[in-house]
């Protein structure tokens, strides 16, 4: 089986000492699939073969050639990493910093699961591969399994859009979308090992995408071949979205509602089909039909939905007077700095511990300048072409 990804060969990632390991963390991830009997092919913009250099081991790598929207990352889209796969042949797309431990057979137990359905696969969040205490990260798909002919509406939709590696929400839409064609999996197994570090996208590119990840959901739910009952109750749960936020101007609280309920939706449809691939079992899904089950946020915003349809048409219900907050999604992705001050200054806090809190809030915000500030200096000298990783 093959997994497609985007390998620089060298990353920058501190440990629990705050040593850079960075310098064959890619090395070693790739080396853990190649060890599970994965092929890899590594897709990169033309511009980057120089940093590239020899390349990782036994790694096919593709260079391609194409003209990327004005401010986009220097990364390859999606079409062009999807190009020229055999289409009955399945294939994974997975970040290169994902390690996999060694598990018997694994590549051709993948291989046959996703000649069947779509699979996900979440990743556990580890301090480092040599201390593997660690926690499922569920906000997000790190390994999509698939093969192409069997959800090919869906990645023809994908590719007429600016989706690419390492950019956020292609991985919450296109399990979606792909369910409206082929069963979607879980596999359950703690497969997949990531060394924990910050995120690499900012809330400006994540609301873009949400936009045009809103609007190819909607198109394909339009389309003939996807299957009519999954088609029309993803239109509906889309339009009560709509309708629901039609009459607040901000985009962002209708974005965190689309992400709230891609999610929920990949969680229930992928349970119903949840396998390990080391113990070679299956396990019982949790209801006949994952469409009837909302999430709370989505719930609350139906209540209110038809409290409003009722006051239409004077047949409104007393409801609760319930407010949708903001989805666990939100505080996961936008993590606003934690400021001391407000969590542990009272008014019997002494004098000096005021001080010291004010004083840690400015050490937090000037760190927090400081990785910003890093961060961009380290993307605008690999896009100089002065280094071969951010």
């Amino acid at each position: 089986m093959l997994l497609i990804t985007s390998a620089f060969p060298l990353l920058k990632r501190l440990d629990e000492d705050g040593v850079d390991v960075g310098q064959d963390l890619v090395k070693r991830c790739v080396g853990s699939w190649q060890a599970n009997g994965f092929d890899v092919l590594s897709v990169h913009n033309e511009a980057e073969r120089d940093l590239i250099g020899a390349g990782l081991p036994g790694v096919t790598y593709r260079f391609v050639d194409e003209v990327l929207p004005p401010g986009a990352r220097k990364m390859p889209s999606l079409a062009a990493v999807l190009a020229d796969l055999p289409p009955t042949e399945p294939i994974g797309i997975i970040n290169a910093d994902i390690f996999m431990p060694q598990c018997t057979d694994l590549a051709s137990r993948m291989g046959r699961l996703a000649r069947q359905s779509s699979v996900i696969l979440h990743r556990w969040e580890v301090p480092s591969l040599t201390r593997r205490e660690g926690r499922q990260y569920e906000i997000g798909v790190d390994l999509f399994a698939f093969t192409p002919a069997l959800i090919a509406p869906a990645l023809t939709g994908l590719n007429s859009r600016p989706y690419q590696l390492g950019v956020p929400w292609w991985d919450y839409v296109l399990p979606v979308a792909a369910s409206l064609y082929a069963p979607l999996s879980l596999v359950s197994d703690p497969i997949l090992l990531h060394h924990s570090h910050e995120q690499a996208w900012n809330d400006g590119e994540w609301h873009e995408f949400a936009a045009i990840s809103e609007a190819y959901l909607l198109e394909q739910a339009r389309l003939p071949l996807a299957d009519k009952h999954l088609a029309e109750q993803l239109a509906e749960r889309l339009g009560n979205i709509d309708e629901f936020y039609s009459v607040d101007p901000d985009p962002g609280q209708r974005h965190y509602a689309l992400a709230d309920l891609t999610l929920h939706l990949i969680h229930t449809m992928s349970s119903q089909h949840a396998v390990s691939l080391i113990a070679e079992m299956s396990f019982p899904g949790v209801s006949d039909d994952p469409w009837s089950q909302r999430s709370e946020g989505e719930a609350v915003r139906k209540a209110v939905i038809d409290e409003r349809r009722g006051a239409a048409t004077g047949e409104s219900q007393a409801t609760a007077k319930a407010e949708p907050g903001a989805p666990v999604i939100r505080r996961e992705l936008g993590k606003p700095l934690s400021l001391a001050i407000n969590e542990k200054v009272t008014q019997e806090t002494p004098t000096l511990g005021v001080l010291a809190a004010g004083f840690g809030d400015l050490w937090r915000v000037a760190a927090a300048i400081g990785k910003v500030l890093e961060k961009r200096w380290r993307r605008w000298r690999r896009r100089d072409g002065r280094q071969p990783a951010p």
